[in-house]
């Protein structure tokens, strides 16, 4: 694996898991706060489901009969009473109200409390509709949870039973929200549980895909990361070309200039900085200038864009005149060749077997070593 491939690979992999741990670290932050959010308003609808639940018991007829002979001076508040006694078909029994339930009764008046307790005793409260009704209030408020319903029932006997909501046994494992009581004696208790998945309370699946698309996209660009950045360099980049001649390296690059990316301008700069300019048919190097007749150019881009700068004379004769030359035209051109780069340019065009190959001279190069 080359080393840009490599520091890119690894960059990318610090650069995703950087972006995950900072999203799963603010997860783990706001996750205690939206759920603590969320409890302040399911206990204010769980409060509302029991109060349309009693509501929904409001028109039934109670007889009732207040005592004449002994009349009771009342308050616009409702006094708290740790013991009452009551006389039923069971007998007369004293019935302890613990001051916690008192405090948490859903009604506190005290005449309501003990119509509330016949209404109760003849149409008790149905665990899961009352779980259903809770459950839609948490949907109006775009709140998502998992609730359920307790209801524990103290009768006359002072025996008690219990109902749940039957899809949420789970949930009543845990510990509960909050609790409500009803009735006179506060016999009715309804407690409410409630808990949140994750997934749930953060609204996380939109994050979490785009932090997947993340992740693909960089394993999508490592796959892809030669054909990328060759694109790129085609469309961005200076073009280079490496010929090694006798050891020593030359570099032959055509310029473009950084406004032009399709069409090319012409313009090879050798190594000893003599630039061709194929179009107009000059070399110039400083303040020389060679003009260069169209035959002589085109054996000259030949030359620069043969591998390992070199071509042979039935190369050179295919090019120029379509394989029907003769070998006093292929010498011709290469002496004009010659006579051009010797005005302009260090390189020079030798003879080396068959092939006729562009390279510097001898000299340059043994000065350009010891140097």
């Amino acid at each position: 694996m080359k080393r840009s491939r490599l520091i890119f690979f690894w960059g990318g992999i610090v650069a995703c898991i950087l972006i995950t741990s900072i999203y799963v670290y603010s997860l783990c932050c706001s996750y205690p706060e939206r759920v603590a959010e969320w409890n302040v308003q399911a206990e204010e609808t769980f409060v509302k489901a029991l109060e349309l639940e009693v509501q929904k018991r409001g028109n039934i007829v109670v007889p009732f009969v207040a005592g004449v002979n002994s009349p009771e001076m009342k308050t616009l508040k409702s006094p708290y009473r740790s013991f009452v006694t009551l006389t039923s078909r069971y007998g007369t029994h004293d019935y302890e109200i613990p001051r916690v339930k008192f405090d948490n009764s859903l009604i506190k008046d005290t005449e309501k409390r003990m119509l509330l307790s016949y209404v109760l005793e003849e149409h008790p409260l149905n665990a899961d509709t009352l779980n259903t009704s809770w459950n839609s209030l948490l949907i109006r408020k775009s709140i998502k949870a998992n609730t359920g319903i307790r209801l524990s029932t103290i009768d006359l006997l002072k025996q008690t039973s219990v109902v749940c909501s039957p899809d949420s046994i789970k949930i009543l494992e845990g510990d509960s929200l909050l609790s409500r009581y009803l009735g006179f004696r506060c016999e009715v208790e309804a407690t409410g549980f409630v808990s949140y998945s994750w997934w749930q309370a953060l609204e996380v699946w939109p994050p979490i895909i785009i932090l997947l698309l993340l992740w693909l996209c960089f394993f999508l660009l490592f796959s892809y990361y030669k054909q990328i950045t060759l694109f790129l360099r085609r469309k961005f980049v200076k073009k280079e070309t490496v010929v090694n001649i006798q050891e020593k390296t030359i570099v032959v690059e055509r310029k473009m200039h950084l406004e032009e990316v399709v069409e090319q301008t012409g313009l090879y700069e050798l190594a000893d900085g003599t630039i061709l300019d194929s179009r107009k048919g000059l070399l110039i190097n400083g303040e020389k200038t060679r003009q260069v007749q169209p035959q002589t150019t085109i054996l000259l881009k030949l030359l620069l864009c043969a591998k390992d700068y070199r071509l042979t004379a039935e190369e050179i004769n295919k090019n120029l005149w379509e394989g029907k030359g003769s070998s006093s035209q292929i010498h011709a051109a290469i002496h004009r060749l010659r006579e051009a780069l010797k005005d302009a340019s260090f390189l020079i065009v030798e003879k080396e077997d068959k092939y006729y190959c562009l390279k510097m001279p001898h000299s340059i190069e043994k000065n350009s070593t010891e140097a």
